[in-house]
């Protein structure tokens, strides 16, 4: 079964949307819309679907993704109200109880979406890299078990050609979708779907645009 985006011009190009239950990567440098992208995977699960939603920050406030929502016309404080849909700021000091507290939020909210906002996080206070691949797969496992659809972004680093700071995380999801800049193009910004283990996807590079009303993708 498929979970729609309702991002325009998006779920056509991953034969309808992410498939229920899985975990997808939303990668991309500084800057790239990755953080809107998770407001609008999660506005739109709830205003078209009726899914709730959990955002889960580990680099900015409450109020900074409150705000920047708002820009969008998405009211995540009056959703908050009415129980909808929650976001939470989270230190990621110890992945362990990260979890935790991700399992907790999801059984007290009863979420269907969780958007974690950035997994980079983890990795910068895990020094070794067999620890990162654990860790990351450990809390990957977590969330495969917890009945929900997630998606989880990673930094790319300026100047790096990897998917996400330590080249892990890509490996242990179910789908990457990059974003990225064109500077010398029409259209400032595009996308890529890298990976979707069980569907047919677009492998063409398109271009989307950052309006006043979110992200659309544009045709090819």
């Amino acid at each position: 079964m498929k979970v729609a985006t309702d991002i325009p011009g998006l779920d056509k190009l991953m034969d309808g949307g992410f498939e229920e239950g899985s975990i997808n990567l939303i990668s991309g440098k500084t800057g790239t819309g990755k953080s809107v992208f998770c407001l609008q995977f999660l506005f739109n699960g709830v205003t078209s679907f009726g899914e709730k939603g959990l955002y889960v920050t580990t680099e900015e406030t409450e109020a900074y993704l409150k705000k920047q929502a708002l820009q969008f016309g998405w009211d995540f404080s009056e959703l908050e109200k009415k129980g909808l849909v929650k976001i939470v700021a989270f230190e990621p000091f110890d992945i362990d109880t990260l979890t935790t507290k991700i399992t907790e939020q999801v059984n007290l909210t009863g979420a269907k979406r969780v958007a974690i906002d950035s997994v980079s996080m983890f990795e910068l206070y895990i020094s070794e890299a067999y620890r990162i691949r654990k860790s990351i797969f450990k809390f990957l496992q977590k969330l495969k078990e917890m009945d929900i659809t997630s998606i989880v972004t990673a930094e790319i680093p300026e100047d790096s050609n990897a998917l996400s700071r330590f080249g892990v995380i890509e490996f242990l999801v179910d789908a990457v979708i990059v974003l990225q800049y064109m500077t010398i193009a029409k259209y400032k910004r595009s996308l890529m779907i890298r990976k979707m283990r069980t569907s047919k996807h677009s492998m063409n590079i398109h271009p989307f645009e950052i309006t006043s009303d979110g992200i659309h993708v544009m045709d090819v």
